[in-house]
Protein backbone atom coordinates (compact mmCIF):
# COMPACT_ATOMS: atom_id res chain seq x y z
CA UNK A 1 0.00 0.00 0.00
CA UNK A 2 1.40 3.37 -0.69
CA UNK A 3 0.54 7.45 -0.52
CA UNK A 4 0.22 9.36 -3.21
CA UNK A 5 1.61 13.24 -1.89
CA UNK A 6 2.05 15.94 -3.60
CA UNK A 7 4.58 18.83 -1.80
CA UNK A 8 2.55 22.27 -1.57
CA UNK A 9 5.51 24.44 -2.01
CA UNK A 10 7.04 23.26 -5.04
CA UNK A 11 4.78 20.52 -6.17
CA UNK A 12 6.46 17.84 -6.63
CA UNK A 13 4.23 14.59 -6.69
CA UNK A 14 6.11 11.29 -5.19
CA UNK A 15 4.78 8.30 -3.21
CA UNK A 16 5.66 6.73 -0.20
CA UNK A 17 5.19 2.90 1.04
CA UNK A 18 3.09 2.60 4.17
CA UNK A 19 5.82 0.00 5.31
CA UNK A 20 8.51 2.23 4.86
CA UNK A 21 6.77 4.92 6.77
CA UNK A 22 6.19 2.81 9.97
CA UNK A 23 9.66 1.76 9.97
CA UNK A 24 10.88 5.49 8.86
CA UNK A 25 8.28 7.45 9.56
CA UNK A 26 9.97 10.73 7.88
CA UNK A 27 7.71 12.54 5.06
CA UNK A 28 10.48 14.75 2.87
CA UNK A 29 10.14 16.09 -0.62
CA UNK A 30 12.48 15.03 -2.84
CA UNK A 31 12.21 18.13 -4.94
CA UNK A 32 12.30 21.15 -2.25
CA UNK A 33 13.36 18.32 1.42
CA UNK A 34 10.26 20.16 2.83
CA UNK A 35 8.90 17.62 5.77
CA UNK A 36 6.52 17.02 8.07
CA UNK A 37 6.39 17.22 11.81
CA UNK A 38 7.20 14.12 13.27
CA UNK A 39 3.99 14.43 15.53
CA UNK A 40 2.06 14.95 12.16
CA UNK A 41 3.49 11.47 10.99
CA UNK A 42 2.72 9.52 14.12
CA UNK A 43 -0.47 10.63 14.34
CA UNK A 44 -1.09 9.42 10.49
CA UNK A 45 0.41 5.77 10.78
CA UNK A 46 -1.87 5.74 14.39
CA UNK A 47 -5.08 6.40 12.45
CA UNK A 48 -4.38 4.57 9.40
CA UNK A 49 -3.56 1.83 11.76
CA UNK A 50 -7.20 2.42 13.54
CA UNK A 51 -8.92 2.15 9.86
CA UNK A 52 -6.95 -0.71 9.23
CA UNK A 53 -8.41 -2.27 12.14
CA UNK A 54 -11.91 -1.58 11.63
CA UNK A 55 -11.73 -2.49 8.29
CA UNK A 56 -10.22 -5.65 8.45
CA UNK A 57 -13.45 -7.73 10.07
CA UNK A 58 -15.90 -6.01 7.16
CA UNK A 59 -13.77 -7.30 4.77
CA UNK A 60 -15.05 -10.90 5.47
CA UNK A 61 -18.36 -9.61 3.23
CA UNK A 62 -17.22 -6.43 1.89
CA UNK A 63 -14.16 -5.10 -0.89
CA UNK A 64 -13.85 -1.78 0.44
CA UNK A 65 -11.82 0.91 -1.75
CA UNK A 66 -11.18 4.21 -0.31
CA UNK A 67 -9.48 7.24 -1.54
CA UNK A 68 -8.77 10.59 0.77
CA UNK A 69 -7.80 13.79 -0.65
CA UNK A 70 -6.59 16.01 1.65
CA UNK A 71 -8.62 19.17 -0.39
CA UNK A 72 -11.85 17.23 -0.44
CA UNK A 73 -12.05 16.75 3.20
CA UNK A 74 -15.58 16.90 5.40
CA UNK A 75 -16.61 19.06 7.94
CA UNK A 76 -15.41 19.63 10.37
CA UNK A 77 -11.62 18.89 8.95
CA UNK A 78 -12.61 21.07 5.64
CA UNK A 79 -11.69 24.43 6.82
CA UNK A 80 -8.25 25.36 6.92
CA UNK A 81 -6.29 26.22 9.88
CA UNK A 82 -5.54 29.79 9.79
CA UNK A 83 -2.37 30.94 9.13
CA UNK A 84 -1.75 27.39 7.47
CA UNK A 85 1.60 27.45 5.66
CA UNK A 86 2.04 25.48 2.15
CA UNK A 87 4.62 23.34 3.76
CA UNK A 88 5.38 22.14 7.49
CA UNK A 89 9.14 22.71 7.96
CA UNK A 90 9.46 22.15 12.26
CA UNK A 91 13.09 24.08 12.00
CA UNK A 92 11.09 26.99 10.58
CA UNK A 93 8.45 27.04 13.27
CA UNK A 94 11.30 27.03 15.97
CA UNK A 95 12.67 30.07 13.75
CA UNK A 96 9.56 32.06 13.94
CA UNK A 97 9.05 31.29 17.83
CA UNK A 98 12.93 32.49 18.72
CA UNK A 99 12.29 35.74 16.20
CA UNK A 100 8.71 36.54 18.20
CA UNK A 101 10.93 35.80 21.74
CA UNK A 102 13.60 38.47 20.68
CA UNK A 103 10.85 40.40 19.54
CA UNK A 104 9.39 40.56 22.90
CA UNK A 105 12.29 40.96 24.62
CA UNK A 106 12.97 43.95 22.57
CA UNK A 107 9.60 45.91 23.48
CA UNK A 108 10.36 45.05 27.65
CA UNK A 109 13.62 46.68 27.19
CA UNK A 110 11.99 50.19 25.45
CA UNK A 111 9.29 50.21 27.96
CA UNK A 112 12.01 49.85 30.89
CA UNK A 113 13.90 52.35 29.02
CA UNK A 114 10.82 54.31 28.64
Amino acid sequence: MQLDLQCQKCEESFTLELTELQTEPEIKCPGCNARAATGQIETLIEALDDLFAAVAPLRRKFQITTEIDSEDLPPPYDEEPSGKKAAVDPDEDEDEDEDEDEDEDEEDLEEEDA
